[in-house]
């Protein structure tokens, strides 16, 4: 029985040793890198060179004609030919002791097609007043985007009615003495009374607009790191002793005066601007402005132009503002 058994293990072995292995482990050839014959069938196939070329015309015609379609709308601000940038800096002229807060300047050219003047997001306080709805009217001609923000106590309405169904405006119904938080690029501060028939009719809260006020649009700038301008007045000179009033010369105020509220205010809002641009990097503009009359002026405000219109000499005053407007 032993004998058997280890015979047929031994057959079995031999057996084994006589039979071949039928497969053995090569690794998988490498693919060789498509070949430019190849390239250029998958493109032929499927009709995918006559999507490139179509995509290449589309394109083409675009650049093309982009350029005469502005020359023939030049007043649509989104596809004007030429960039127009206005910057406002503090200009002084020591000669003439003449002194300029705003100059433009112009960069003529071609506009390549597709690049135009990036538009601003812009909040205007105190815009339904009569300054600043002529300053909405030309930002939003530029093509900016512009939040008018005004309480109404001098403001009107009827200033800005005409731009009620545009895309491109605001209006809210705000008092600056509070806070407002708003997403800008730049910020215009004009709110405030600038008549004394209305400063002086509540002369705590003319202050207060002066003050906090522009705290409040200086700290809105700092946080979204928008340009700040701040519309002064030449009252911030007081009663001058000298003429004409040079930047350089600090004026002769009353603080103590019945016109004080609005004089010391917006000599305070222009510490706080230039507080703010010192401590805080702010990029601050300070614009004083003198006597101004034009459109959309109240006739009975108090100052000396619609004072003058409004007296006896009525057609004089007609004539004479004529002759300023074309002279």
């Amino acid at each position: 029985m032993m004998k058997q058994l280890h015979k047929q293990t031994s057959a079995n072995c031999r057996r084994d040793e006589e039979i071949p292995t039928s497969q053995s482990y090569s690794p998988k050839t490498l693919k060789h890198p498509r070949s430019l014959p190849r390239s250029i069938n998958y493109i032929f196939k499927e009709q995918r060179l006559l999507f490139i070329l179509v995509g290449i015309l589309i394109g083409s015609t675009f650049f093309i004609f982009q350029p005469t379609l502005s020359r023939l709308n030049p007043s649509d601000p989104t596809t004007h030919s030429s960039i127009s940038s206005s910057i406002y800096h503090h200009n002084q002229d020591s000669s003439s002791g003449s002194s300029r807060f705003f100059s433009k300047r112009t960069f003529p050219g071609r506009v390549p097609a597709g690049i135009g003047r990036k538009s601003m997001r812009i909040v205007v306080t105190g815009g339904a007043g009569f300054v600043g709805s002529h300053l909405v009217d030309k930002l939003i001609s530029r093509g900016d985007e512009v939040i008018v923000v005004d309480n109404f106590f001098t403001g009107r309405k009827e200033n800005l009615a005409h731009l009620f169904g545009n895309p491109r405006f605001e209006l809210i119904r705000h008092d600056v003495v509070e806070p407002i938080l708003l997403e800008v690029d730049q910020i215009y501060h004009l709110a405030c009374p600038a008549s004394p028939v209305h400063y002086k009719f509540n002369p705590v809260k003319t202050i207060k607009t002066n003050v906090m006020g522009t705290l409040n649009m200086l700290g809105l700038a700092k946080r979204v790191g928008a340009r700040f301008l701040l519309t002064s007045t030449s009252e911030v000179y007081g009663d001058p002793l000298e003429h004409p009033q040079k930047e350089t010369y600090w004026g002769n105020v009353n603080p103590i005066g019945e016109r004080s509220c609005y004089d010391e205010g917006k000599r305070t809002a222009e510490t706080l601007a230039m507080d703010y641009h010192r401590g805080a990097d702010v990029e601050v503009r300070i614009a004083r402005i003198f006597n101004t009359y034009g459109p959309r002026m109240c006739l009975d405000d108090g100052r000396v132009v619609s004072n003058f219109r409004c007296s006896g000499h009525s057609q004089t005053a007609n004539d004479c503002i004529w002759g300023w407007e074309t002279n």
